[in-house]
């Protein structure tokens, strides 16, 4: 943001400084302002002292990571450790986007991620998915070790319609990894889901109180796109459908949730992952909770 609130998001970034489009204040990368027009010593002025207000910047996995606060932030590679031992074997930083497809979710961010952190939703609104998974029909999958991912039914080994595809496993999974599915969470707004073959990485980003834009990023490795008729579908069009089906769930949910009757209910065991987006809110909005 400049020194007249306006956000430089759009701003043009020439060489190597930021140019505000309002008044043509020039900043280098770091956020140091470099010049403004009119502005002079005699005014009192010292350009020495004005800069953009610093940001967290870190990256894992080919993801940057921004925290507004900084110096309020957890350690990076403790945010990231979980994520980091579970994806170790797969060659998430070196995959490149084979399709990307964004969603207009009328849904609070939060409602989205309770539900991606569960599955006992699953037998009811994923009836594709439970064919290549038979494990979320039973209990919600709550008896699945979940770190060391979900297991697909025999003769699948990645999250198509089918459960098969002609893409090559990534090199380097061990043999629980070349059967099963991981995904990760990392708070508040990434969600990475790992197949053997591809991963498809869900960003969020809140628009308002009942608004979530969310795009999805299907990653494949560089050698198959390469390959000739490399085609994507049956992950993409897989996900897409299920996809669909957790968003339109979500927003129901919204719905029920800005209902005048609306009270908070019970949770099932096959909901305890559920706690995780509580304690995420509560632990940095707690201090503002009154009784």
């Amino acid at each position: 943001e400049s020194h007249n609130r306006l956000p430089l998001k759009g701003g043009v970034v020439a060489g190597r400084s930021i140019l505000c489009p309002y008044h043509a204040w020039r900043y280098d990368l770091d956020g140091q302002l470099q010049r403004a027009p009119h502005m002079t010593e005699d005014m009192g002025f010292d350009a020495s002292e004005v800069q953009l207000h610093a940001v967290g910047c870190e990256s894992w996995g080919g993801f940057v990571f921004v925290h507004l606060t900084p110096d309020e932030a957890r350690p990076f590679d403790k945010q990231v450790a979980a994520a980091a031992k579970g994806f170790e074997r797969y060659p998430i930083e070196n995959l490149r986007i084979g399709r990307t497809i964004s969603y207009q979710v009328r849904a609070n961010w939060k409602i989205i991620c309770e539900n991606y952190n569960e599955c006992y939703h699953c037998g009811p609104v994923h009836p594709e998915l439970c064919k290549i998974v038979p494990a979320f029909r039973d209990r919600g999958g709550a008896d699945l070790d979940w770190e060391r991912g979900v297991p697909h039914r025999e003769g699948a080994v990645t999250f198509t319609e089918s459960g098969t595809t002609d893409r090559r496993m990534f090199p380097g999974l061990n043999e629980d990894e070349q059967q099963r599915h991981k995904g990760d969470l990392l708070y508040p707004n990434l969600f990475i889901s790992a197949a053997s073959d591809h991963v498809a990485v869900f960003v969020l980003r809140a628009q308002s109180a009942n608004l979530t834009h969310i795009d999805c990023y299907f990653l494949f490795e560089t050698y198959e796109m390469e390959q000739p008729g490399f085609d994507c579908a049956d992950a993409v069009d897989f996900w897409h459908l299920v996809n669909r089906q957790d968003w339109a769930i979500c927003e129901r949910v919204q719905q029920g949730v800005m209902a005048r009757i609306h009270k908070q209910g019970i949770f099932s065991p096959m909901e305890d992952w559920n706690l995780d987006i509580r304690r995420y809110v509560t632990d940095r909005i707690g201090q503002f909770v009154v009784d």
